[in-house]
């Protein structure tokens, strides 16, 4: 006695005939000849000569052969091309999207607006709306956010975002607009409870069809069997229509733009059960699969909601604003006293308190206490501040002493320092060139899977058909691509969020990555080995002078010898005089003409040394027609930290530099009391030509400087990092800020991006031999479809657990000095 089987099985026999036709036809659409686009690569299903993946894609190779542009993604920036789509008939009315009083609300700006995308949950799917730019004439461009499933579009001057929300709701991906204050949470809440809602009812269905099932299996025969038949397939129908409904949309979709993704064959699968078992059925023939195709669609929901679950959990956004601006305050309460609450439950007119050493979370008024602040973060400027009552506040400073009392102007995320870190967080966003890797190395990897199973399905074509339908869609499904496309920007994510908790902002996606090619790290040194806080020690005056001409040359400049100038002098009461024109000397320093006569501050040998531990002194001249006025003795302590960072460079292997602008007898004592050689100084180096030695290093090069004064020389080194300074200045220039100004960030840094390598080391290892394992098991038969869609989740779920066991790592880690 046979009863319903499961895919794979060896017991059921293909009807030739009509429905032996009907499953060649649909086997056929399966294996079709797989072409790459001759434009961008991507491989695209067809059956005749056809060149292009799609229409867009042959458009731009014309323009490509007629403008003489190489690049696809340049040609999109300096001349994006329109694709005419065709109409659905499922389109919706979003005339209101361009509609002013909806664009005042929902985008400040009036050209970025958000939208949350229903469906989006595979790298097919980013893969199509990465490309809106191309199909979309209206758009400029867009940002996609997978783990809040939303899109962040820019439309052209005279774009229309209704056009833009039709072309997406055209391909399937229905959008929702969101304001500045929502998020994407209540609807992707919404979607989630849907998928429950098919889980349950497939899993409830499907228990029932299984216990059915289960009497067929033990032999129930004539009018009882064919009652159980009916019956299971009544029960079926839900399951194969809403709950399949997720794979049907998702593979329309790929089929639209010529695209082949993992749910096109599990859909031909569904579909060949389903005309297979009613034909069966309605032939009073015993084999239906009734059972088999509910529980296959039962595990592959199920496994797709876990797996989701988790990804979007740790794929979030890093939230730096909150990293840095999470805090616990003492706010006041009306009765006068004081309750522990987060920084982020903070109203506008709430009063807290703040304390000394504590960085302030909230943008405020200053209605009680007076103290010190320093402003280093948001400034640059390493002088604190003295405020009393009545003083404005903003967050990211941090009080150095004294106690205050500040009522709430701007929450959290409200605040300048928010939206800067929310700028740099959508940078950190875009993808590195080994994330662009992984993506083609993807793609290759499916055709191999696509031409596998093709081999398969001809290997048996004459001898055991169903066989060979069997392991090819159970080689399909357990060979899963995305394996690849979640294991290297979920460490990415992870490592740009466990820097920020350490205090180390990181501004590009592809940072980290570029810090494993580590050869040379080059060093400023005022402000960034020495505290950069240097104050006049001495002051000899030579001959009767206004030094209101020297603060006027250095009122405006950034240099830390400037700022110690300029204090001294502010402290004299001297009032600086006005110059026209201040230039740059080449050997350092600053000059200006006044009056006739020309001025200048700079750097002049040293005629004595102060002998104490760590003090670095440099001696500045003030002349008046190159004659020597006044000769300022200034001195820098040298940071505790400096000679401990050294040693650790040292032992990691790296070349070491060192670049100043300051005189070549001062660089050398610096040098020599943190262990850097002569022959590793470059002294009396103006800007550009610090930026002109960065280069000359190489490929390898991290450049370590003090912000704004080492702009050039940062943005020339293959990683700049910021130590001081203003962190939106900085940030314009270097890649990487420390938002602590301590030198032992570094070694944290680099700890990071070593454990970061090596999770992605790890998975991508995994993920090769997990799809050469379960692959070769499907081929030779030892595992059905069924299995495969078990096993296959299992993969990016494990993937996903080991990221998260590396960025606990991470937390823990520490590096000893």
């Amino acid at each position: 006695m046979t009863g319903p089987s499961h895919f794979g099985s060896n017991s059921l026999q293909i009807t030739h005939g009509t429905s032996g036709a009907l499953l060649t036809c649909i086997m056929t659409e399966i294996l079709s000849i797989q072409a790459a686009c001759i434009h961008c690569g991507t491989l695209f299903s067809s059956s005749t000569s056809q060149q292009f993946c799609c229409a867009g894609c042959k458009f731009v190779y014309g323009l490509i052969q007629t403008k003489g542009l190489t690049y696809y993604y340049k040609l999109k920036e300096e001349n994006p091309p329109t694709c005419p789509v065709p109409a659905s008939s499922s389109n919706l009315n979003y005339n209101y999207c361009d509609d002013p009083v909806f664009l005042k609300k929902l985008s400040p700006d009036g050209v970025r607006l958000r939208f949350y995308i229903e469906g989006l949950n595979c790298t097919a799917c980013l893969w199509l709306l990465e490309k809106l730019p191309t199909f979309c004439s209206d758009a400029e461009s867009a940002r996609i956010d997978m783990s809040s499933s939303t899109i962040e579009v820019i439309r052209k001057t005279q774009g229309s975002f209704a056009e833009i929300a039709r072309t997406l709701n055209r391909f399937g991906y229905r959008p929702h607009p969101l304001s500045e204050t929502d998020t994407a949470a209540k609807l992707q809440a919404k979607e989630r409870r849907q998928d429950l809602v098919r889980i349950g009812i497939a899993g409830g269905l499907t228990g029932n069809i299984m216990i059915l099932a289960v009497s067929l299996y033990g032999g129930a025969i004539g009018e009882l069997a064919i009652q159980f038949r009916l019956l299971s397939a009544t029960l079926a129908a839900p399951v194969l229509t809403y709950c399949a409904w997720p794979f049907y949309r998702s593979a329309f979709n790929a089929i639209k733009v010529k695209h082949l993704n993992l749910d096109v064959p599990i859909v031909l699968a569904i579909l060949a059960g389903i005309v297979m078992s009613l034909w069966n059925l309605m032939a009073s023939n015993e084999r239906v699969y009734f059972d088999s195709i509910s529980m296959l669609i039962f595990l592959l929901l199920s496994s797709r909601l876990i797996l989701r679950t988790i990804q979007n959990k740790q794929m979030r956004s890093t939230h730096l604003e909150n990293e840095m601006l999470l805090s616990s305050v003492e706010r006041l309460t009306p009765d006068d006293s004081c309750e522990t609450v987060s920084s982020l439950s903070l109203s506008v007119d709430d009063q807290i308190k703040i304390a000394a050493d504590q960085s302030v979370p909230v943008d405020g008024f200053v209605v009680e206490g007076e103290g010190n602040i320093s402003t280093a973060v948001l400034t640059g400027e390493s002088r604190p501040l003295k405020i009393h009552k009545g003083d404005y506040v903003e967050a990211g400073s941090q009080l150095l002493s004294g106690n205050l009392i500040l009522k709430v102007k701007n929450r959290p995320e409200q605040t300048r320092l928010a939206r800067i870190l929310q700028d740099t967080e959508k940078s950190s966003q875009e993808k590195s060139n080994y994330v662009r890797s992984a993506d083609r190395v993807a793609g290759w990897f499916m055709a191999l899977v696509i031409l596998s199973a093709i081999a398969v399905v001809g290997f048996f074509w004459s001898t055991d058909l169903e066989e060979g339908i069997s392991r090819a869609l159970a080689l399909l499904i357990v060979t899963c691509p995305c394996v690849f496309g979640i294991a290297i920007p979920l460490s990415m994510s992870m490592a740009i969020r466990n820097a920020a908790k350490k205090g180390i902002i990181v501004k590009e996606g592809d940072s980290i990555e570029r810090l494993w090619s580590t050869k040379t790290l080059v060093f400023d040194k005022t402000g960034t080995l020495t505290t950069g806080s240097m104050e006049v020690l001495k002051v000899e005056q030579c001959e009767d002078s206004d030094f209101s001409y020297a603060f006027g040359l250095e009122q405006n400049q950034t240099h830390p010898v400037a700022n110690a100038l300029c204090n001294y002098l502010r402290s004299k009461n001297t009032e600086p005089e006005f110059f026209d024109k201040v230039q740059k000397i080449s050997t350092g320093g600053v000059s200006g003409q006044k009056n006739g006569h020309t001025f200048q501050v700079k750097p002049i040998p040293c005629s004595s040394r102060k002998d104490i531990e760590g003090l670095i002194q440099s001696d500045i001249g003030f002349f008046k027609d190159d004659e020597l006025l006044a000769k300022f003795e200034l001195g820098d302590q040298l940071r505790q930290e400096s000679r401990s960072l050294m040693t650790w460079v040292r032992s990691q292997k790296f070349k070491v530099s060192m670049v100043s602008g300051d005189r070549n007898t001062v660089v050398q004592d610096c040098a020599k009391m943190i262990g850097i050689k002569k022959n590793e100084i470059h002294s009396e180096i103006i800007p550009e030509a610090k930026a002109e030695i960065v280069r000359s290093f190489g490929k390898g090069t991290v450049m370590i400087g003090d912000g704004v004064n080492d702009a050039m020389a940062l943005a020339s080194a293959q990683v700049g990092i910021a130590v001081c300074g203003s962190l939106e200045v900085s940030l314009r220039a270097a890649d990487i800020y420390l938002t602590r100004n301590s030198l032992l960030l570094i070694p944290q840094l680099f700890n990071i991006a070593r454990l970061t390598k090596k999770a992605i080391s790890r998975n991508l290892f995994f993920s090769a031999s997990f799809n050469l394992i379960s692959g070769t098991l499907a081929i030779v038969g030892l595992m059905t479809p069924l299995w495969a869609a078990v096993l296959m989740p299992l993969s990016s779920i494990t993937i996903l657990l080991s990221v998260v066991w590396t960025g606990k790592q991470i937390e823990k880690s520490s590096v000893s000095l």
